[in-house]
């Protein structure tokens, strides 16, 4: 193995265990499913802001845009909280904070509950002895746009025990966009010359900021071992130069695995090449043929049960899913609707018919959104085992879209669960399709 791909796979190593150590914590929560003295925007826009005509999404009443927004959107979040689960649920991980114990698990809490009066207790969780301890209350901090959380996982990259940091770093620093810190990212490229696989990780999060500094050093890996670097080459989708352009269409012709080829035509279809983007669709189709692998009971069906995680079976094909859940978001609307609206109408396995609405939802145009209606009429008829299941997923994509067709269907989606439909509506208006999909927030 050459030193190249030994630096490579080391980084994918840091930053699986540091999703491992998230998925425990994410797994002991209690439901299924700043000092901030006061809060503070990532950043102020400085024009007035319209509301969109289409969407329920108010940008005024955005918590990451205006301190007025936040003081009262973690308000709402709380007193919503407070009346529906009782005063427990926001008190019991306030006193396990301060008790000490068990302390991922009120982490957790923090975050998907939005327990923002909770933040000082967390950033003194920073110089905990557990570095586990550490590792997610700095997570949590960016979570919430908490300048300190920032700061502490910038200044641990920039030590001498970076490698323990990778995996925040490259996920919960890079993924709240906070472009006030490109100088001392940039400056890593120089100061930590010595540490290739330190700069190769800057240049990564360089790339997801958008910064072209990142190309030359992401495309010499990219060139010297494209199977070993498909997250690295998604990350070049928000870098618009020739050079990875003329890389792409290298690494996507044969010779490379199908995955690598995949996220070729990903970057390319996101620089608008329409024949990459005409790929990614004929590759996602193909997941509508693929069967549901479970009985109504919920055991696997003869021969449809992986014997370890990732293994190929008939109900599973690895390209197809890569490319529906990674690349058709690079694919353009009046491309992609129409296959996410057959996949999620049509396919056997909920989870890929989930998969569409979901990105129907992130789409947002008016034929997404009558998509959605087409998709809430169909699986009021439950065609397919599971299908109930998609009711609640679908009840939320509706909800992000401000007409009475919308409301009424969304309304029939959540079945009388007026809480839940009352706290989709909230977060469709103060966070849009993050706040509802992405954040992974407590209902």
């Amino acid at each position: 193995m050459s030193k190249k791909t030994y630096l490579i796979i080391l980084v994918g190593i840091c930053v699986a265990l540091t999703g491992a150590l998230l998925w425990q914590r994410e797994s002991r929560r209690d439901q299924p499913n700043k000092v901030w003295l006061s809060p503070v925007p990532r950043f102020a826009p400085s024009v007035s802001i319209t509301k969109d005509r289409l969407h329920r999404y108010d940008a005024s009443r955005d918590p990451k845009l205006f301190p007025s927004a936040a003081r009262d959107y973690y308000a709402r979040r709380e007193s919503m909280i407070r009346t529906f689960h009782g005063n427990a649920q926001i008190e019991n991980a306030l006193k396990g904070l301060q008790g000490g114990k068990d302390l991922l698990r009120w982490l957790g809490r923090v975050q998907t509950h939005e327990i923002i009066e909770a933040l000082p207790l967390v950033a003194g969780l920073l110089h905990d002895a557990d570095m586990n301890v550490q590792l997610v209350a700095a997570q949590v901090l960016c979570s919430f746009g908490d300048k300190r959380g920032f700061d502490f996982v910038m200044s641990k990259i920039e030590g001498p025990d970076s490698a323990k940091w990778w995996g925040v770093f490259l996920k919960d620093f890079a993924s709240q966009n906070p472009t006030q810190y490109l100088p001392r990212i940039k400056a890593l490229l120089t100061s930590k010359v010595d540490s290739e696989v330190d700069v190769y990780v800057a240049a990564q999060v360089l790339a997801q900021l958008g910064d072209a500094d990142s190309v030359r050093y992401l495309l010499p890996v990219n060139e010297r071992e494209p199977s070993m670097s498909v997250d690295a080459i998604l990350m070049l989708k928000n870098i618009r130069d020739p050079s990875v352009t003329a890389l792409m269409h290298e690494i996507s012709q044969e010779g490379s695995t199908n995955k690598v080829k995949h996220a070729a035509d990903v970057v390319l279809a996101s620089q608008g090449d329409v024949a990459a983007q005409q790929r990614l669709i004929e590759v996602a189709k193909r997941v509508s043929g693929l069967p549901q692998p479970l009985n109504a009971d919920g055991t696997y069906k003869p021969g449809m049960k992986p014997k370890v995680f990732g293994e190929i079976t008939p109900a599973w094909d690895d390209n197809a899913v890569f490319v529906l859940e990674h690349g058709i978001e690079a694919v353009t609307p009046d491309l992609a609707v129409p296959v996410l609206r057959d996949i999620a109408i049509d396919a056997d396995n909920v989870r890929f018919s989930r998969t569409a609405i979901v990105l129907l939802a992130k789409i947002g145009s008016e034929s997404a959104r009558n998509a959605l209606w087409d998709v809430a009429r169909s699986v009021q008829v439950k065609r397919r085992t599971f299908e109930d299941t998609l009711f609640t997923t679908t009840g939320k994509a509706l909800m992000l879209f401000d007409d009475s067709s919308s409301a009424s269907l969304a309304e029939i989606m959540f079945n009388g669960d007026k809480h839940v439909m009352e706290t989709s509506q909230f977060l469709a208006e103060t966070r849009g399709w993050e706040g509802l999909f992405k954040l992974d927030l407590f209902y």
